[in-house]
């Protein structure tokens, strides 16, 4: 009798186990940092160089910028240390982060007895960046500047997984910095010109 409780016991404790085991959340991935190192620099005629972002994240739903390993803004940042270089000595080129929002938004699925045979797309991800980069003078005005601008969508299947989650939104800051480094690369050599050291 007292031999199978024991065995009772044990067999209701590896279940509880198990059942830990399998509601344990997946440990965070370590995503690839997004870089801009092996292109060439833009070298620029001023003594120093700054980064300012004027978006604000709202922090709230349907935004998760402020939730992700990189965000928008985060890449912008590193592509204006990787590709911005100073080389003179006077004068300014900013940075001027004036979008970088990520959303997410739910769709609509198929609930019915259909539903249950087929994946459909459960989320919606929408992002935007918007930078800037200006020269200012001695007296901190602006005399040059050029904007670009790039916006990137995609949906999840049902079911992804938080990784899979994290990945897709890393995926989009990365595709928004490369679209700007690919406008800015244009915008720079024919509005900025007069400033990049060659």
């Amino acid at each position: 009798m007292i031999a199978r409780h024991l065995r009772l016991m044990v067999v209701v404790a590896a279940t509880l186990t198990a059942s830990a085991c399998q509601n344990a959340a997946p440990p965070m991935q370590k995503l690839p940092e997004i870089s801009f190192t092996h292109l060439r620099p833009f070298h620029l005629d001023v003594g120093q160089m700054e980064i300012v972002s004027e978006y604000v994240s709202p922090g709230r739903a349907p935004n998760i910028e402020h939730l992700m390993q990189t965000s928008p803004a985060t890449a912008a940042q590193r592509w204006a240390q990787d590709r911005l270089k100073p080389m003179g000595r006077a004068g300014t080129a900013r940075v001027v982060i004036k979008d970088a929002k990520l959303t997410e938004t739910g769709l609509a699925t198929d609930t019915g007895l259909t539903g249950a045979f087929k994946k459909e797309q459960e989320l919606r991800y929408e992002g935007s960046l918007e930078v800037a980069v200006q020269v200012l003078d001695a007296r901190h005005m602006v005399v040059g500047e050029t904007v670009a601008r790039a916006t990137r969508s995609r949906t999840l299947v049902e079911g992804a997984t938080l990784n899979q989650r994290d990945q897709a939104q890393h995926e989009i800051s990365e595709a928004l910095a490369k679209d700007i480094d690919e406008q800015m690369t244009q915008l720079i050599g024919s509005y900025l010109n007069r400033w990049l050291i060659q």
